[in-house]
């Protein structure tokens, strides 16, 4: 074996001296600092060039420049200078401990700020608990707030590293000057982390549970004692949203969370919006856009002038926004209350508009007059639908039992899943079901022809469930999106008019399945995320898009809009409205079948339109109204 070269050896031989420590290192540093001086003494007086008149003036003069860069014994007495030597080598025995504890002084605090444990002294901000792959949907929608309150702060308390939690974030958002995010190192549960960020003088705290934990909702539930059982917390009660995943761990976290705590419940919302999205084709975007803060969202807004009118007479009182609803001073939100209905000092009117400055009376709303014949009402007979489910996951007893609320007498759900029927046909939910009946099939949902064998043609409506409770989220789009294609092209072949209504797990597939061409399509974490963002915003939300996802209650329904008028010549949107009002229900906006597959149109979804431009509509159109039967 070949001896190591000179370099490898000297490299070798200084990392040993390093790891002996510091004093090992001061007395090398001498040695080499004792032969240096001596040998350009020596040289500079063997030359001639000495500047000292002998050798021992000439090695004292180097030894005090180099430690001092000057020479302040020239001339001076031998004990003088040995001395004054005493003194140079103390002085710079104490400047090196002072600039040693300033340094380390400066890197400590340095690392303090790296790791985010510094005190944050913001206020009416917004506290996010945790870390998770929500924070970016959620930070995407906080950007778009529009409001007086210019930059939004947000103050996120993770467990992760602060310098990679600032970084994926600044990679995921485009951040601007109306957003304004501070991130802290720390744990949810410990009070000394979570005085880091300033809770009693935030506006809203949302607790996020973690992603790869087998027990979410445990790690909320502790979150929330933290909060309520801290001895140093204010007086007034925190607003507080979070979700639980679990329905059977709802009743405890509302024991726990002894303040103003929303809780969005994610499996019941996500079954919930699919059970009415999927009867309705377009039905999706409307609640992504009331969700969202980009486009038209729901507002209160402080009853004044309108003190002692009726709510029938509130319905044209704005000219950019929409009226659906009223919440009493004392009470809960109500959506279309009676139409006599009188509006008290203290009360809010719930509305529909694209943003807060848009929310003004319109002085001329009395000149408003209708020389239009409306259409009567029709009874409609409700039809048995048929729907097929393909996939399964923890939501889609949920969703059945939901679906059991909406349907009429002889309704058919055909399941298809890669489990046995023994496996579910037997739970509790589905056999309480009184409209819908359920029939289970074993099968591969992405198999060809399998599909291929199903009998389509009498199929109203199809709903592709991802797989998410065994498969990770690429995974268990993939197998939607190759289900989504071949039933497509099925559809295509055969000319069957079903429906497709398809979850995804991931936001990054929503594209493609917007090139798949389904119908309606929702992402589950981005929809919750949408629904939180919201609530932390205004909590009074949440009341009224439960109402508007519950069977008994007003729901959106996108009808003909031949329903309502004759389409002989264009109409204005107050013309519908009317018509709407006349048989019970709100109009707020309307769906053009021409640009139904049009993404930078909207889909052909409209809502609060400019109420009195002229619209030309055909029989395909739909009017999109809160109602209370389809």
């Amino acid at each position: 074996m070949n001896n190591p070269p000179w370099r490898e050896r000297l490299r070798y031989a200084f990392d040993n001296l390093l790891s002996r420590g510091s004093i090992a290192l001061l007395g090398w540093l001498i040695i080499i600092g004792a032969i240096v001086v001596l040998t350009v003494s020596f040289i500079t007086w063997e030359t001639g060039y000495a500047s000292q008149p002998t050798l021992a003036d000439q090695i004292w003069s180097f030894l005090i420049t180099t430690l001092i860069s000057w020479d302040p014994t020239e001339g001076l007495p031998w004990p003088t200078r040995v001395s004054m030597l005493i003194l140079i080598l103390f002085n710079l025995f104490t400047v090196s401990i002072i600039i040693g504890v300033i340094v380390a002084g400066i890197e400590g605090k340095l690392y303090q700020l790296r790791r985010g444990r510094s005190q944050v002294l913001e206020s009416d901000h917004i506290v996010i608990l945790g870390w998770s792959t929500q924070i970016f949907p959620i930070l995407s929608e906080l950007l778009l707030i529009d409001d007086e309150r210019i930059p939004v702060t947000v103050i996120i308390l993770g467990d992760k590293d602060k310098v990679e939690m600032e970084e994926e974030i600044r990679n995921r958002i485009k951040k601007t000057r109306r957003l304004k995010v501070i991130c802290r190192q720390g744990v949810a549960t410990d009070l000394f982390d979570l005085k880091i960020t300033n809770l009693d003088r935030a506006k809203s705290i949302i607790i996020l549970p973690p992603e790869e934990s087998d027990h979410p909702d445990t790690s909320v539930i502790k979150t929330l004692l933290a909060l309520s059982n801290n001895p140093e917390r204010r007086e007034e009660p925190y607003r507080i949203v979070t979700e639980i995943q679990n329905p059977k761990n709802l009743q405890i976290a509302e024991t726990v969370g002894k303040d103003r705590v929303e809780f969005v419940l994610t499996g019941d919302f996500i079954a919930r919006v699919i059970a009415q999205i999927c009867r309705q084709p377009g039905l999706s975007r409307v609640y992504l856009e009331l969700l969202s803060f980009a486009g038209n969202e729901i507002y209160f807004d402080s009853v004044t002038t309108l003190a002692g009118a009726t709510f029938s007479e509130t319905i044209f009182a704005y000219k950019n926004a929409i009226v659906i609803g009223y919440c009493p001073k004392d009470g809960d939100p109500c959506l279309k209350p009676s139409p006599d209905t009188i509006l008290e000092e203290g009360d809010k009117i719930i509305v529909i508009s694209e943003s807060f400055r848009d929310i003004q009376l319109w002085e001329n709303r009395e000149r408003i007059k209708f020389s239009y014949k409306f259409l009567s009402n029709r009874n409609v007979e409700k039809k048995p639908e048929k729907f097929l489910i393909l996939g399964w996951n923890e939501q889609a007893e949920t969703i059945i039992q939901k679906l059991d609320a909406y349907v009429t007498l002889g309704s058919v759900a055909t399941v298809i899943t890669e489990e046995t029927a023994s496996a579910h046909q037997f739970s509790p939910k589905l056999r309480r079901l009184q409209n819908l009946s359920v029939l289970f099939q074993k099968g591969d949902i992405t198999d060809r022809q399998l599909l291929n064998r199903l009998p389509l043609q009498i199929i109203d409506h199809i709903i592709l469930l991802a797989y998410s409770d065994e498969l990770d989220a690429e995974e268990a789009d993939g197998i939607t999106l190759t289900s989504l294609l071949h039933l497509r092209q099925i559809a295509k072949e055969g000319g069957y008019p079903f429906s497709i209504t398809s979850e995804m797990m991931d936001s990054r597939n929503q594209q493609l399945a917007t090139i798949a061409q389904v119908d309606d399509f929702i992402v589950s974490d981005r929809l919750t995320s949408l629904m939180i963002s919201q609530i932390a915003e205004n909590p009074l939300c949440s009341d009224v898009i439960n109402e508007l996802l519950e069977p008994n209650g007003c729901e959106i329904y996108l009808k003909p809009i031949s329903n309502y008028i004759q389409l002989r010549e264009p109409v204005s949107f107050y013309t519908l409205m009317k018509s709407a009002q006349k048989k019970g229900e709100i109009a707020i906006g309307y769906r053009c079948s021409s640009l139904a597959t049009q993404e930078f149109k909207g889909y052909g979804i409209v809502i609060n339109p400019v109420k009195s431009t002229p619209i030309q509509f055909d029989e395909r159109d739909r009017l999109i109204v809160i109602g209370e039967d389809f």
